[in-house]
């Protein structure tokens, strides 16, 4: 969600390039207009996952073109190569977002502002398991990954301190199933809200 008024949804269209779709909303329940959809830019492929940063400004994946994209007030305004493979799912930690890189096997770091996306870190963090990264998430501290990989899936969790920095924390926890595809870290006072 961007605020109370529009939501944001990806559509992968491969081989066409895809969309970013912004649903109308009246105090949060979907107004039934048509969605505006805002195709991604010339060269891209696969919107896909996104972090909104509280102005309602999103960085989004383009996956299938191993690219991140800024997308403010309704459009894309900067596009940039991840430098990484598969670049899918990603988390926001104040100014900086995560991306899980499932062909790369990689976590990268990025930084939106202005009117520009910028790649901080090309490898944040490598996973240890060899498994293709499916799922992000990250609150008070705590990065978690979820990864496929020779018929298992594993958790990976990392610290991170205030300048977006990775610590591998513990070994990967095997899961236990082959396909397992989300994770959500909530801290104590998301648990009090439940």
């Amino acid at each position: 969600m961007i605020n109370d008024k529009q939501l944001l949804v990806t559509l992968k269209t491969d081989p066409d390039p895809g969309t970013v779709d912004l649903v109308s909303l009246d105090e949060g329940r979907v107004t039934g207009a048509a969605p505006t959809a805002v195709s991604a830019p010339q060269g891209t492929l696969t919107p896909f996952g996104f972090a909104v940063y509280r102005d309602g400004t999103a960085v989004i994946t383009l996956a299938h073109s191993n690219q991140g994209g800024l997308f403010r007030n309704g459009a894309f305004t900067s596009v940039v190569d991840a430098g990484q493979a598969a670049d899918c799912w990603m988390t926001r930690v104040g100014k900086y977002v995560f991306t899980a890189n499932t062909g790369s096997k990689t976590i990268s770091r990025l930084i939106g502002t202005g009117s520009h996306v910028f790649v901080d870190s090309q490898v944040a963090a490598a996973i240890a398991t060899g498994g293709a990264p499916t799922d992000i998430d990250a609150d008070a501290g705590v990065l978690g990954v979820i990864d496929h990989g020779a018929g298992q899936s594993h958790l990976s969790l990392f610290r991170y301190n205030e300048f977006g920095e990775l610590t591998a924390q513990g070994t990967p926890i095997t899961v236990g199933v082959p396909n397992a595809n989300g994770v959500a870290i909530l801290s104590a006072d998301d648990r009090d809200r439940i």
